[in-house]
């Protein structure tokens, strides 16, 4: 048995060493290559066709995992300190901005009435609430309790929610202009329905500020070429973030779908993104002339969804370029594995086993 494996085995290693040299041999004879080359002779080697630059549309739309997340409240402090004297609200209700939430006894000093603290008695205040929404925390407060100055009474948080997604890092090129256009389906939930644009930024945790967000509610972003932008962060992914419809009803913590239309053009040149190298701002491609050579060009790109991308300048309708374009030379080398080549777990061991059969 260990024989037969080790025989197979041979024999693949065998016909990978063949299948790479024939892969190399028509390079090593075509030499190194210029700016212009044979449109004949090099199509065939890199296994690429003429495409035609035509007149088209790209919709750039972004499906992502999405979480619910009740909206943060505003804290009720005692700054001062002070005994509590009285709680107008319990712990649930849904106040007013403004309201009066607790009122507290306090030192005439401390409420600015006195110098020195001592004789000059105590004062009641009231402590307000500083939105509008439902309270919590006061579940433990009691009539009597003594607060250390800073102390917080309570919280209230608007009664909304925004739904959270996470955005992988590389993903953020896919942004060209405000999402504005977002729509959220909550899972075993309600019908889908238009989710407003928030912020854009670093995750939860990042560097980019305390509440992780670098773009701030209007939708403004740090910087004015790429409007998605987000910088100063150290993790791998940043968080889009849009709130839910108040008509919409949404528990916290419960999870969706969010889509995204990240960008869109209408009568634009376009061609596979497979026929360019890069596909976002800047890339190259190689034009096929009338005559059979290839020049390899710069462009400038647009909005890509992904199999097309708009061409901005550089190419012409009508112009000819190679699909698909070769990995740059500086980067195909010798046993380089191109990504989606790869066998997974189970077809390496399938494939192990036809072997060892």
């Amino acid at each position: 048995m260990k024989k037969w494996i080790i025989t197979g085995v041979a024999l693949v290693a065998l016909a990978g060493i063949v299948a790479a040299g024939l892969l190399l041999l028509p390079r090593l004879l075509g030499g190194a290559g210029g700016e212009d080359m044979d449109a004949g002779q090099g199509a065939l080697d890199m296994g690429g066709a003429p495409v035609e630059v035509q007149m088209g549309s790209v919709d750039s739309l972004m499906v992502l995992d999405a979480t619910v997340r009740a909206e943060p409240g505003e804290d009720v402090e005692a700054r001062n300190g002070g005994t509590v004297t009285r709680v107008w609200v319990s712990d649930g209700s849904l106040v007013d901005n403004g309201a009066p939430v607790v009122n507290v006894a306090v030192p005439d000093a401390a409420a600015g009435d006195g110098e020195d603290g001592e004789g000059g008695g105590t004062r009641e205040v009231s402590l307000h609430s500083p939105v509008e929404g439902r309270v919590s925390g006061l579940e433990d407060l009691r009539v009597g309790d003594v607060l250390e100055p800073g102390a917080v009474v309570a919280n209230v948080a608007p009664d909304e929610f925004r739904a959270v997604a996470s955005v992988p890092a590389n993903d953020l090129y896919r942004f060209y202009e405000d999402p504005h256009d977002i729509l959220l389906e909550i899972t075993e939930g309600p019908p889908a329905a238009e989710c407003e644009f928030l912020s854009l930024g670093a995750a939860e945790g990042g560097a980019a500020g305390d509440d992780g967000d670098t773009a701030g509610e209007g939708g403004e972003f740090p910087g004015e070429e790429f409007p998605g932008e987000v910088g100063g962060g150290s993790g791998g992914s940043a968080e889009l973030s849009c709130r839910v419809p108040s008509d919409l009803r949404v528990f916290e913590g419960v999870t969706g779908k969010m889509s995204i239309a990240t960008g869109g053009a209408e009568n634009v040149m376009v061609i596979p993104v497979t026929a360019v190298r890069g596909t976002s701002e800047s890339g190259e491609v190689i034009v096929i002339a009338s005559d059979g050579t290839e020049e390899v060009r710069e462009v400038e790109l647009g909005v890509s969804d992904g199999s097309s991308v708009e061409v901005v300048s550089g190419l012409s309708v009508g112009d000819q370029v190679l699909d698909p374009i070769p990995l740059d030379p500086r980067f195909d080398v010798p046993g380089a594995v191109v990504p989606g080549d790869e066998l997974t777990e189970e077809e390496f061991m399938e494939y192990e086993g036809e072997v060892v059969e």
